[in-house]
């Protein structure tokens, strides 16, 4: 399935998917009527939706059993997530990010005005909804309020104000999602801000790409942040963590491991317009990050581990010290409140500060991005098209549909049996996006299922007017694009690609392993993203009525050499003629030494008729000037041949090309 970005698949995705197909407006208004509180059967109150975990005196109570006053909202920011007893460390990061950007909870919270309580007008009967996507659509939960409690605490995530409860209910209505709130206990931030997002996420491991050790890398790094910044991009940084026990604790510098730290702004200032230059000798400018702190309350986020509160004043930094503290440069400690305002390092936020990025890099493992792609073309920012493929990983006979489970690149006689999707660059250079997720149902499997494959996929440069599947790589089909194998639900890429065709291949890392995924893309234009099925063109079996094609051969066109031209400047192009049909290379500028390394592919039914090569020279407000041509016969050799072909105009000879040459009786060999 092929979705393309459209006002028309605007609509279907805004349109969410019921999950269990429960409609939240029939139930409502059904128990609304009846006047009684809602009790969901799907998620019941038993020990089944917590999971296998057996915790003791565990009790079910609804929100006004909890506290006299509950409400959906008692002011959201960043500081109101705290995790409980059994919190997971990414939801509770995740969380703190939706709570810390405004935009994307609404997203998550549909109609969050009319879901608040409404006791005095007897509009509350227990029951809300909350929409995550989830493999190409917005899914839509309906939960009941009841929440697991251990002495009247809440055992999983939740409000430092008591009465808020909108934290509890989206983790709910997520646990649902997964199955139990135990299955949340493996997870990724990225894919939580995912689903909470709809958008493309990705993630830089800043120790193993030594940001800290290179400069120019470092460079790099914040051009990123302020184009990301720009473009509106859910950026988080996160301590990581190798266990439960460190959740919430201090660094030496005062930051909180296992937390997810929203990145703001960034900024480079200047030192040398400031009366503090001479603190800063042979330094004139700082890149600096401003961070958002989770734990900006002082409350250490997991109960699992709490410390005493002597440890927690030790450790528990206010903005301003930890803005001081976090500098390899001795002097920044010396630089005033007054001075930082001078040099535009502003605060829009409690619990802000800001950061040096040599120090962000040092101190921090991953860095998280996940991108908002805006398809609206009525819009003044830019636009991309959006187009979304969705496809299996299955096993079956070998050579039919079903046969689609090859594993990865190091299978090379099974690699090319997987999914395989042709797009078309018709720009000198397109920059792309390449999101690839595998399925991971809502309820995984009993055993090994509840692992995820590893996954990867490649991008293969192919003829320019390839039509069938790529059934053998060829030297002169190169890979431009190589996404390793990883054990996770969402790989990413982002750069860009010249004119041409192209197919990309999913794949697990062994063969046979199956699973659903999706691809989406996202570019400036459209580059018609399809699905391949077919392996070779249709054999005509009644041969007396039309052509019947017996070999297929394919022309790698490399380079050509001293063409001459008597009209100036020379733009060589090349058509290539083949039993009536033609393709033609990409325009060569001022050379009369093209390199195109172009391919293509024609399928023969007139073994005895050669392939011609017409070489021109493109003007752009005159006839193109004819610079000659060369007969190709190309026999069967049934492996790439190099050939120098001298062409030929006027019965002389008027340059040379150097092209491959492969002709063969089996389609399945190209």
């Amino acid at each position: 399935m092929v979705i393309r970005s459209s006002e028309m698949v605007k609509n279907l995705y805004e349109k969410p998917v019921r999950f269990k197909n429960q409609k939240y407006e029939k139930l409502y208004k059904h128990y609304h009527t009846l006047n009684i509180l809602y009790s969901d059967a799907i998620f019941p109150p038993t020990p089944s939706s917590i999971g296998s975990t057996d915790v003791e005196n565990v009790k079910w109570s609804r929100p006004n059993e909890i506290c006299s006053s509950p409400c959906l909202y008692a002011g959201v920011n960043s500081k109101s997530v705290v995790a409980g007893h059994m919190s997971s460390n990414w939801i509770v990061s995740a969380l703190s990010v939706l709570a810390a950007v405004g935009e994307l909870y609404r997203k998550v919270i549909p109609e969050y005005r009319q879901q608040e309580w409404d006791s005095e007008n007897n509009n509350y009967v227990g029951i809300f909804h909350f929409r995550f996507w989830r493999f190409g659509q917005w899914v839509d939960v309906v939960i009941d309020d009841m929440l697991p409690v251990c002495d009247n605490e809440l055992l999983f995530t939740q409000s430092s104000a008591q009465n808020e409860f909108w934290i509890p209910l989206v983790e709910k209505a997520y646990a649902k999602l997964h199955g139990s709130y135990e299955k949340l206990a493996d997870g990724h931030l990225a894919d939580a801000l995912v689903d909470f997002t709809g958008g493309v996420s990705e993630t830089l491991d800043l120790r193993a790409n030594d940001y800290s050790e290179q400069e120019a890398k470092c460079s790099i790094l914040f051009e990123k942040l302020v184009e990301e910044i720009r473009d509106h991009s859910v950026m988080c940084s996160v301590i990581t963590i190798s266990g439960s026990s460190h959740m919430g604790k201090r660094t030496e510098v005062g930051l909180c491991e296992g937390r997810a730290y929203a990145i703001t702004s960034v900024k480079k200032v200047k030192m040398w317009e400031t009366s503090l230059r001479k603190l800063f000798q042979g330094r004139e400018t700082f890149p600096m990050v401003r961070l958002r702190d989770p734990c900006v309350d002082g409350r250490i986020s997991s109960a699992v581990s709490k410390s005493s509160s002597a440890e927690q004043n030790d450790y528990a930094y206010s903005t301003p010290q930890l803005t001081r503290l976090l500098s390899k440069n001795p002097e920044w400690s010396r630089i005033k409140d007054t001075e930082r305002e001078r040099l535009g390092l502003t605060l829009d936020h409690e619990g802000e500060f800001w950061m040096p990025l040599e120090d962000f890099v040092s101190n921090f493992n991953e860095l998280i991005i996940c991108r908002l792609f805006n398809t609206n073309i009525f819009t003044v920012s830019k636009t991309w098209c959006e187009m979304v493929i969705k496809g299996e990983w299955s096993v079956g006979a070998k050579g039919t549909s079903q046969d689609r489970s090859g594993g990865g690149p190091t299978f090379t006689y099974t690699y090319l049996r997987n999914p395989q999707y042709m797009f078309d660059v018709k720009k000198d250079e397109e920059e792309i996006v390449i999101q690839m997720l595998q399925d991971c149902p809502a309820v995984p499997f009993e055993t090994s299922g509840l692992q995820r494959h590893l996954i990867g996929f490649i991008v293969i440069k192919v003829e320019e007017n390839r039509k069938y599947r790529l059934h053998e790589q060829w030297h002169y089909l190169p890979t431009v694009i190589a996404v390793d194998h990883i054990r996770r639900r969402e790989l990413y890429y982002r750069g860009y690609l010249c004119r041409g065709r192209y197919i990309l291949i999913p794949s697990t890392y062994k063969p046979g392993e199956t699973g659903g995924h999706m691809v989406r893309m996202f570019s400036g234009s459209d580059i018609n993203l399809r699905v391949l099925n077919r392996d070779e063109p249709r054999r005509n079996i009644f041969a007396c009525i039309g052509h019947k094609s017996v070999w297929v051969t394919v022309i790698n066109i490399k380079s050509a050499e001293n063409l001459k031209t008597k009209t100036g400047g020379c733009n060589p192009y090349c058509i290539i003629s083949c039993e009536g049909k033609k393709a033609r290379t990409s325009i060569a500028k001022n050379t009369t030494n093209p390199l195109w390394n172009s391919s293509f592919v024609f399928y023969r039914s007139s073994t005895s008729k050669p392939l011609t090569i017409k070489v021109y020279s493109h003007r752009a407000l005159l006839r193109n000037t004819f610079l000659g041509q060369v007969g190709i016969p190309a026999p069967l050799n049934h492996e790439p041949t190099l050939l120098r072909a001298e062409l030929s105009l006027d019965d002389s000879t008027e340059g040379s090309l150097e092209l491959y040459v492969l002709t063969d009786d089996n389609f399945l060999t190209v």
